[in-house]
């Protein structure tokens, strides 16, 4: 039976959820503005505000994460989480650095979506890659940040190199995937059809070394998790990891249908109307998924743990 979480952990939960949206926000953005270079000022405007509103909401996720923390362990309500007392203790521990990563990751996104979304409105021509040379350092930097924080928090802390390693490029890879989702939803809007066939092609052809990191990731981060197969069917951590590895089997699926079928299809508006549909459903998938991640790394720990 799974465990239901009280009212803090599900605050907790819900703070971390927001992180993980606004670190795929941010990979997503910078993969889709890589792909649709030297395009629209509006559709590039667009993916910046996305990536800005993903990284303030990430940033919101880690400050409220790292107080609800504190009122967890005070337990007196609300006004607990402002304890000066445990949180001088918290600032000083893992918990601590890994606030500071984050907040600093998603404090520098925020600021060069909001600095490079202002100067697209500026400029009267479709902007080039090598205008956003500085913006593309600036954000690899920021999500090191937030990768890094990785290595102080949770389960993942007291795991091996190379685990920690394998979770970095999991959860790289399937940012860049998910965090794609709704700039690619948008464009679907678009009036040119060739265009939008186009992008969603280059999409598709990149998604394919995603997918195999994603694999090799995700077999190297199971044999390090679970001991043997009976585990994954004993132990609530294994049932809920089989739970999530449908999922992801599920948006491969969909993934797939989406790149051999609609694809094609694209040339008319029917097409682009079920391309549609189907983002939607690989979306919700793909929250399903970090609800469970984050179920993971919050209430359920590995076998060993």
């Amino acid at each position: 039976m799974l465990m239901v979480p009280s009212t803090w952990e599900f605050l907790s939960l819900a703070c971390k959820l927001l992180t993980y949206l606004g670190a795929a926000s941010l990979l997503g953005a910078l993969f889709c503005i890589w792909l649709f270079k030297n395009e629209t000022r509006q559709v590039t405007h667009n993916i910046l505000t996305y990536m800005t509103v993903g990284a303030f909401l990430g940033f919101q996720g880690a400050l409220f994460g790292f107080l609800v923390q504190i009122g967890m362990v005070v337990n007196n309500g609300p006004i607990g989480m402002f304890d000066r007392g445990i949180g001088s203790i918290y600032l000083d521990s893992p918990l601590g650095d890994t606030t500071f990563f984050q907040l600093s990751g998603f404090a520098l996104t925020f600021i060069l979506g909001l600095t490079y979304a202002n100067k697209i409105q500026r400029i009267t021509s479709p902007p080039r890659l090598d205008y956003f040379r500085f913006f593309n350092t600036g954000c690899i930097l920021a999500f090191l940040l937030l990768i890094f924080s990785f290595r102080f928090s949770g389960h993942i802390s007291i795991l091996s190199v190379t685990s920690k390693l394998s979770i970095a490029a999991h959860y790289s890879a399937f940012a860049a995937w998910i965090g794609s989702l709704y700039p690619l939803y948008c464009l679907s809007f678009s009036e040119n059809l060739e265009y939008i066939q186009d992008r969603v092609k280059k999409f598709g052809d990149s998604a394919v070394a995603l997918v195999a990191v994603l694999i090799v990731a995700g077999g190297l981060m199971v044999i390090e998790l679970f001991d043997s197969i009976a585990e994954a069917f004993s132990t609530k951590y294994g049932q809920i990891f089989l739970i999530k590895l449908s999922l992801v089997v599920l948006i491969l699926a969909i993934a797939a249908i989406n790149r051999l079928r609609l694809t094609p299809r694209l040339v008319s508006k029917s097409g682009v109307v079920l391309f549609r549909q189907s983002l939607k459903v690989e979306i919700l998938v793909a929250l399903l998924i970090l609800s469970i991640t984050t179920y993971f790394s919050t209430i359920v720990g590995p076998p060993e743990h």
